[in-house]
């Protein structure tokens, strides 16, 4: 059975989610195009291990013509707007932007197998994304989710960097509350 099979008979959400983001990258690497990185909903999806499901996957990527042709040359996609829609494996793909919001550096590649990786934004620029749903859009869950993630990676997170990004973005003082409500 191959990578798409799996994941078309895959029934667990983020599990299918996480195959279909290998598979991508695993053909992304044979192009020679480098990963494109995981965000958004998505990357909450696979850091609270699908605690939080959404119903896309989100990336961001300059290559967004090879990565559209890559799943469309499938057969199970379908365009529509500016997404990539398969009702066969039950999935929807976006990418959102050419320009990652935060720092490349910061990324993380996660080994979903043996050979195949997926690259996901950084934790902090990902509790950034959330507080700035939370301050700018009024966002309650966005605050909530925000809070579980630095409630449960505190151990793992930049703090310094955090902190500046959170000031950039001017939702430092919902950070600096957030920070205190776990200590």
């Amino acid at each position: 059975m191959n990578l798409l099979e799996k994941v078309k008979a895959e029934k667990d959400i983020l599990k299918k989610h996480l195959l279909f983001s290998a598979w991508l990258s695993q053909k992304l690497k044979e192009k020679n195009i480098p990963l494109p990185v995981i965000v958004g909903g998505s990357a909450l999806e696979i850091y609270t291990g699908g605690f939080y499901l959404t119903g896309d996957i989100d990336l961001v990527s300059p290559y967004r013509d090879e990565i559209e042709k890559v799943i469309l040359d499938t057969g199970y996609f379908r365009k529509s707007g500016k997404n990539l829609i398969s009702e066969k494996l039950g999935l929807f793909v976006e990418i959102v932007d050419e320009k990652l919001a935060g720092s490349m550096e910061k990324t993380n590649i996660i080994k979903i197998d043996e050979n195949l990786d997926i690259r996901v934004i950084g934790l902090e620029d990902l509790i950034i994304d959330r507080l700035n749903a939370c301050v700018h859009w009024k966002s309650y869950s966005d605050c909530e989710w925000a809070e579980v993630l630095i409630e449960e990676f505190k151990d793992k997170i930049d703090l310094k960097y955090l902190k500046e990004r959170a000031k950039e973005e001017k939702v430092d003082e919902k950070l600096e509350e957030l920070i205190k409500d776990e200590n």
